[in-house]
């Protein structure tokens, strides 16, 4: 348009020019001719005038969809790719769920409900008639099984035992809550057991776990058992607040475990005769078996433990030995144990709290690292064995020990004490030994 413009105006130039030199035209035409001139001139400079706006438009335009487009960036980040390390960690949780090769044919005839995307729940007994019952991982039409619902299996009658295999999902709250069974067994994989799942299940007389990685929510087996055994083998997790509380168990085995048991857990478990732990690695918190044990043994074995504040207090043990890398003990961990009369440590590392062993009114004798090693860590903390009033012997092995002030006060008067070869009285280290 632009191009025409000038060449218009440059043959209207042309003619006024040929017209005055011809001498033709009049004054008239020459104005009209010149008027033309003008109007192309303005033509021309609207023309250019709305180039430039349109161009300018359209650049402001592009410069704020791209300011635009970066406050969207910023307010709506890209969701980012999972490094290769994340996608290394997921892939090793995958794998911690433990695949156990088992002969055992899940049961049929249960109610399931699918949730559309390939997974399902499994809503109740159904038809299934089965005395000891598998609880599979799929339904019959493929979906994965990823809960089990509230109230699937509550006052279960008529079976004998039931058995997760290879079970990585949830078993609901009270699904199996005031089930008439004998026995739970759980093998493999990952299970997280809701909230009062098997409470109140007071048939039963086992609970073996074994080869899984194990969450059991808050009392996920509470008041359970009829004079009942309760073992963990080869299993690793989290064992919640209060999960085993008031179970009326005979024994309770933890052996190649690595596990948080959480407060409370095994707390007024009062029937326990037998408590062992071996090859394990056990961290507690406070009040964790607290008032447990019928004049139980306690044996320990090959362990690393850290013990928090009050984890046996006020339970009725017999007799207590501990060996391994490590035991780690909070305040008042074995205090008020009333039945106790004798404590037998070895461990790399020994530390016990304040009040440790506190008013354990009937325990005589107390050894600790007596072995040939000499690079044992030995702590004991102010008032730990304070009225024991029946402590006769406490012999501790080598020299790298160090003992807090009144650990033996109110202790029976001939009580002889003995750091690394060297006899001592409580008055004579009243005040601690370093």
């Amino acid at each position: 348009m632009c191009k025409k413009l000038k060449v218009l105006k440059i043959l209207f130039i042309v003619i006024i020019m040929f017209l005055c030199l011809s001498g033709c035209g009049s004054k008239g035409d020459i104005n009209e001719a010149a008027n033309e001139s003008s109007l192309a001139d303005t033509v021309l400079e609207v023309e250019t005038k709305t180039e430039v706006e349109t161009k300018t438009e359209v650049e402001t335009k592009a410069e704020t969809e791209t300011e635009n487009n970066e406050v969207s960036s910023m307010e709506n980040p890209v969701t980012e790719v999972p490094s290769q390390e994340e996608t290394s960690d997921a892939e090793k949780k995958t794998e911690s769920n433990q695949v156990v090769e088992t002969d055992l044919k899940p049961s049929e005839g249960f109610e399931f409900e699918s949730n559309g995307d390939g997974t399902c729940t499994i809503t109740g007994i159904g038809t299934c008639t089965d005395e000891n019952l598998v609880i599979p991982v799929e339904s019959p039409d493929g979906d994965t099984v990823t809960l089990i619902d509230k109230y699937a299996f509550y006052s279960l009658e008529n079976v004998e035992s039931v058995t997760l295999v290879n079970y990585s999902y949830e078993v609901g709250e009270n699904a199996f809550q005031y089930g008439e069974f004998t026995t739970v067994n759980i093998i493999g994989g990952s299970p997280v057991i809701k909230k009062s799942a098997f409470s109140s299940c007071e048939d039963l007389k086992l609970i073996s776990l074994s080869d899984c990685n194990i969450q059991a929510e808050e009392y996920a087996f509470y008041s359970c058992g009829k004079d009942a055994d309760v073992t963990f083998s080869n299993c690793t997790g989290t064992i919640e607040e209060n999960a085993f509380q008031y179970g009326d168990f005979l024994s309770l085995t933890i052996n190649n475990c690595e596990f948080t048991i959480e407060k409370s857990a095994f707390s007024s478990c009062e029937d326990l005769t037998s408590i062992v732990f071996t090859d394990s690695i056990l961290e507690t918190e406070e009040y964790a078996f607290y008032s447990c044990g019928d004049l139980a043994k306690v044996e320990i074995t090959n362990c690393s433990l850290v013990f928090d504040d009050r984890t046996f207090q006020y339970s009725s043990m017999e007799s207590l030995t501990i060996t391994g890398s490590q035991a780690d003990m909070g305040d008042s961990v074995f205090s008020n144990c009333e039945d106790l009369a004798a404590v037998n440590i070895d461990c790399d590392l020994v530390a016990l709290g304040e009040y440790a062993f506190y008013s354990c009114e009937d325990l005589e004798s107390v050894t600790i690292c007596t072995n040939i090693k000499s690079d044992n860590e030995i702590k004991v903390d102010d008032y730990a064995f304070q009225y024991c009033k029946k402590l006769e012997t406490v012999t501790i092995g080598n020299e790298n020990v160090e003992i807090g002030e009144y650990v033996f006060s109110g202790c029976a008067d001939n009580l002889l004490i003995n750091v690394a070869g060297k006899d001592y009285t409580a008055n004579a280290i009243e005040k601690g030994l370093k």
